[in-house]
């Protein structure tokens, strides 16, 4: 142990941005790490829900119960997509899939559950599409590009929030479910092609009136009046007044701590950017950054390939972490810091810090080193030889995936593997993966009639 401490502490000194808040973690075998044998060449999947590890050997999926480290069900479905994070993740309870059935000509979505069982949809429902389970909900239009009906679904597979039912024809539209925020869920309507709001309940709490619209955030949500491609963005209520006018080209950001981003500009490619408060006032002069939310006093801010920085609410300067991103070894150093998440439930504007925590790198939230909110790089990972191990961010039980390679373990086949493993934040290996050609399949989902 105290050889493993000092290594950790070389490693410590030897990177920039390490500091006295820093922990450098090497990842270790313990005599409780868990072996989980999985196919040749599957992958794992780097969060955990519902207590549940994904596996995948596309096109087929496994789940292991991180409770007891064994496999709990896995399909020999064949799924007709590839299993991104979204449908590998349950989301309330259920979440959706799609197969090819014996003898069909297209494949069909079903609704799966954490448990293993599994529901078709009826054969006379026409699904046109259908969206993934947000919260235990999901949005279904059923029929065909002649004439569709636009309904909300539970995670039964049962109709909901009837007021909430549109119908249309041609294109589809907006067919993506949107989450609950401050009671108020953003809604399309398919017959007048416009956004509304309405509550946890599915009651319209604001008519369908905008060209886009975003989550509330600290009682304000952002939303585009006019048309698609000449409207413009202001801010309203939760009654839908409109509290700060509708003046700005390009969307917004969202409040947090009272201050939101707008960008000032007809282009994105050409645009300046400032804070507002509440009342639409400029709380900074316009600036040719690009700006993030506030979480905990500070906020990420870029200057192009410059410069990468945290501010406080002073808009001062607290750190530089330029030199952060300079380790991936492409040369784009901040260039490309994005930061929008893509692909996220949320993604309205702006880099979270769930917990206090997010993985970073090149590209924004992605995997890299574990920061807070204020730039400080909370946790770095390293293998056996010192290279950089990028870490996603903590999930379930406050454990980080990651891909690294390990020397000498005796437990391993070769003296040098490449191995997927979840680590906790002493560094020590949880569970890790050995691909194998038994042990995965698992128990068979069992239909709910």
């Amino acid at each position: 142990m105290k050889n493993h401490l000092f290594g950790a502490a070389l490693l410590f000194a030897a990177f920039s941005g390490v500091n006295a808040q820093t922990t450098v973690l090497t990842p270790q075998f313990t005599e409780q790490s868990k072996k989980i044998v999985i196919p040749k060449e599957g992958s794992v999947f780097p969060e955990i829900h519902n207590g549940l590890i994904a596996v995948s050997k596309y096109p087929q999926l496994m789940y292991v119960g991180v409770a007891s480290g064994e496999y709990v069900w896995g399909t020999d479905f064949h799924f007709t997509r590839k299993n991104d994070y979204a449908t590998a993740y349950f989301s309330g309870g259920a979440m959706m899939a799609w197969r090819k059935k014996p003898d069909a000509y297209s494949a069909s979505p079903f609704i799966i559950y954490p448990d293993g069982k599994y529901r078709d949809f009826p054969a006379t429902t026409k699904i046109l599409t259908v969206s993934d389970f947000c919260e235990g909900y999901a949005l279904m239009q059923k029929g065909n590009f002649m004439g569709f009906q636009q309904v909300f679904i539970d995670k039964n597979g049962k109709e909901v929030f009837p007021a909430l039912n549109s119908s249309g024809t041609g294109t589809m539209g907006d067919a993506n479910i949107y989450p609950v925020r401050e009671n108020r869920r953003v809604f399309y309507n398919a017959t007048l092609k416009k956004y509304g709001y309405a509550d946890k309940n599915g009651v319209v709490v604001i008519k369908p009136q905008f060209a886009q619209a975003l989550n509330f955030s600290e009682g304000l949500a952002a939303v585009k009046t006019g048309g698609e491609y000449d409207g413009k963005w202001g801010f309203i209520d939760p009654t839908g007044k409109m509290v700060i006018p509708a003046t700005y080209i390009l969307k917004p950001g969202r409040f947090s701590e009272g201050l939101a981003a707008v960008r000032i500009g007809s282009s994105e490619s050409d645009c300046e950017m400032a804070y507002i408060d509440k009342t639409g006032k400029r709380a900074t002069e316009n600036k040719p950054w690009r700006l993030n939310e506030f979480h905990d006093g500070y906020a990420w801010v870029g200057t192009g390939c410059d410069k990468l920085s945290v501010i406080d609410r002073k808009f001062d300067e607290v750190r530089n972490v330029t030199a952060d991103f300079y380790h991936d070894g492409n040369g784009f150093g901040v260039c490309n810091f994005q930061m929008t998440p893509e692909g996220k439930v949320d993604p309205d504007w702006g880099i979270d810090f769930p917990g206090g925590e997010q993985s970073l790198n090149q590209r924004g939230v992605d995997d890299g080193d574990i920061f807070a909110p204020d730039g400080t790089v909370l946790f770095r990972c390293v293998d056996a030889r010192g290279e950089r191990v990028n870490l996603h961010a903590p999930t379930e039980g406050e454990l980080m995936f990651c891909r690294v390679r390990i020397e000498n373990e005796p437990r391993l086949k070769e003296k040098s593997v490449y191995l997927q493993c979840f680590i906790n934040k002493k560094g020590e290996i949880v569970y890790w993966f050995e691909e194998g050609v038994e042990g995965f399949e698992g128990k068979k989902p069992v239909q709910i009639k």
